[in-house]
């Protein structure tokens, strides 16, 4: 049975990056996986990893939005030309040049969930140069996350942990900050002005959506 839990360390150090607007490329390296997070004057702008399945290629295809048949040769052509996949998919017209930048921001935001659960040595280094893909604060960055790659598992784990009364709470106006959609700010206000997890999950709002805004919004210290 996996037992998933977040790295608390890689989430300390990336709220710590951001609070400082300071820079950094914070990486953890597993038995299997190497992953990265690059931040910018508190701001996530890239995140590398060395899974095949976190590629941009394999990534598109596993959302349906490449036809499989066409990674092989056209990543074959981009390695031909010293083109990137991404500028090569453009250019086939297999996707706009907006497109390819959303989906780069999600991959940014799948390899950021995967490293905030990933077990390692953690790592802490000097910013390295690279052209940004993203630009979001950490807090967006890890709100993000916990709404879609960080496993469930993590968070019903970190929920089920007494809470440290002793950390301060971050003013709630910082919510508007956090991009939440109408729904998601709903719920989060809810919580944040004392209604109990119970209670929210037992007023028929979807399981899944509320434990993951709950672990998010304790993840970066706007509700305990």
């Amino acid at each position: 049975m996996t037992t998933f839990a977040l790295n608390r360390i890689v989430l300390l150090v990336l709220l710590d990056l951001e609070r400082r607007e300071d820079s950094a490329c914070v990486s953890v390296v597993g038995s299997k996986a190497k992953r990265a997070v690059h931040v910018r004057r508190g701001h996530v702008v890239g995140a590398d990893s060395n899974l095949k399945a976190e590629r941009l290629g394999d990534m598109l295809v596993g959302e349906g939005l490449l036809d499989p048949v066409l990674l092989e040769p056209v990543a074959a052509e981009g390695m031909r030309q010293k083109r990137l996949l991404g500028d090569q998919l453009v250019i086939d017209g297999l996707m706009t040049a907006g497109e390819l930048g959303h989906a780069l921001e999600r991959q940014v935001a799948l390899r950021t969930g995967s490293i905030l659960s990933m077990r390692g040595e953690v790592t802490v280094e000097e910013p390295r140069t690279l052209l940004p893909v993203s630009d979001v604060p950490v807090t967006v960055a890890v709100v993000t996350a916990f709404r879609t790659t960080v496993p469930l598992g993590a968070i019903e784990a970190q929920l089920a942990e007494p809470a440290d009364a002793e950390t301060p709470l971050q003013p709630a106006d910082d919510l508007l900050h956090l991009e939440l959609g109408p729904a998601e700010l709903r719920l989060a206000r809810r919580l944040t002005g004392g209604e109990t997890l119970d209670s929210l999950l037992e007023s028929g709002a979807p399981r899944e959506r509320v434990l993951r805004l709950a672990g998010a919004l304790r993840a970066v210290g706007l509700w305990r």
